[in-house]
């Protein structure tokens, strides 16, 4: 299931589902801001019945101060032509504002579990329960004789601060997910096991494994945060090697811990120089076919190209999926 902290969060209350259906007629418009250390990116996307939405804008802003909230605004007075009247609004919270923790689904009833999770994971993670929001989704494998869940925490002081300046621009907020989740509407074409690496400059790798599509393995990866510093020339000389090491490492549990078929290839979707050597080394290293990650159709035009928006643009997918599954 998406993550959206909607259980725990009540972001979509009963009272404004009115404001939600009204709202489609005057603006039909998804604003989508997705959240990294430095910088917010939003994009407006307009959804078409029984046919892909189009991308209209895709923009950042920096943060200055950790002032998340003051970005946003900037971004929405920019763009207040696709602000007005209320549009859908959708939150996509980046490496470092979230924390993802796999762990045994508490022995509770289903519709108890996401409002204990914040002290189930009083141990496992920095944010007090009381400053604490908590939800969960289901992993599409486990191992023999396991029952996971991976949960997903976020601090309530910051999403409260952040959602009050979501609110000034609408009242219709849809949805707020995390990285990994929006991440993964980006890669539903994949047909064979793969490994994604998916990162922005200079924070965390996340490293995913995905199979027909679906999302697998998630693993974020510290020690490689300079990886998209590298020249082409530190390439050339090896500077790949530690990249090389963790996509080897999540195939290996994906085969071997979860018994699934052999790994296939690596799509890279990081602020890494693009050159054909960067994809050459992978393979020499490897043995796997490498490749770029690849913008839709819809959203090649107006993409950023450099991957600084694919959470954004994720983000705007799985809401549109949301929403029409609530329908």
């Amino acid at each position: 299931m998406p993550l959206d902290f909607n259980k725990n969060y009540k972001i979509i209350r009963d009272r404004e589902l009115l404001k939600f259906l009204r709202a489609r007629k005057s603006n039909p418009f998804l604003v989508t801001f997705a959240l990294r250390k430095s910088a917010v990116h939003l994009v407006v996307v307009e959804p078409h019945d029984d046919a892909e939405p189009s991308l209209v804008i895709s923009d950042e802003c920096a943060v200055e101060n950790n002032d998340f909230a003051a970005a946003i605004l900037q971004l929405a007075q920019q763009y207040s032509r696709y602000c007005r009247n209320h549009p859908r609004v959708a939150l996509v919270l980046g490496e470092g504002l979230y924390q993802s923790v796999a762990l045994d689904r508490p022995n509770l009833p289903e519709e108890e579990i996401g409002s204990s999770l914040r002290y189930n994971l009083r141990d496992l993670i920095e944010y007090e329960p009381e400053d604490c929001i908590a939800d969960y989704y289901e992993p599409p494998v486990q191992l023999p004789g396991q029952d996971k869940i991976t949960a997903i925490a976020a601090r309530k002081s910051f999403l409260e601060q952040t959602l009050k300046a979501i609110h000034d621009i609408s009242d219709t907020v849809s949805a707020v997910f995390a990285e990994e989740q929006a991440i993964a509407e980006m890669f539903k074409e994949l047909p064979d096991p793969t490994v994604v690496v998916y990162q922005q400059q200079l924070q965390a790798a996340m490293l995913q494994v995905y199979r027909e599509g679906s999302l697998q393995v998630n693993r974020s990866v510290r020690s490689l945060e300079k990886m998209s510093e590298l020249s082409l020339e530190e390439v050339r000389m090896g500077g790949l090697q530690p990249l090389s090491v963790e996509i080897q490492r999540s195939a290996d549990y994906f085969e071997r811990q979860l018994r699934q078929r052999p790994v296939t290839g690596v799509v890279l979707a990081m602020a890494l120089v693009k050159h054909d050597d960067v994809l050459a080394k992978l393979h020499e290293d490897l043995g796997l076919d490498a490749s770029w990650a690849t913008y839709p159709a819809w959203a090649q035009e107006l993409g950023a190209g450099d991957y600084s928006d694919f959470a954004a643009l994720g983000g705007a997918l799985l809401t549109l999926k949301v929403t029409e599954d609530s329908e």
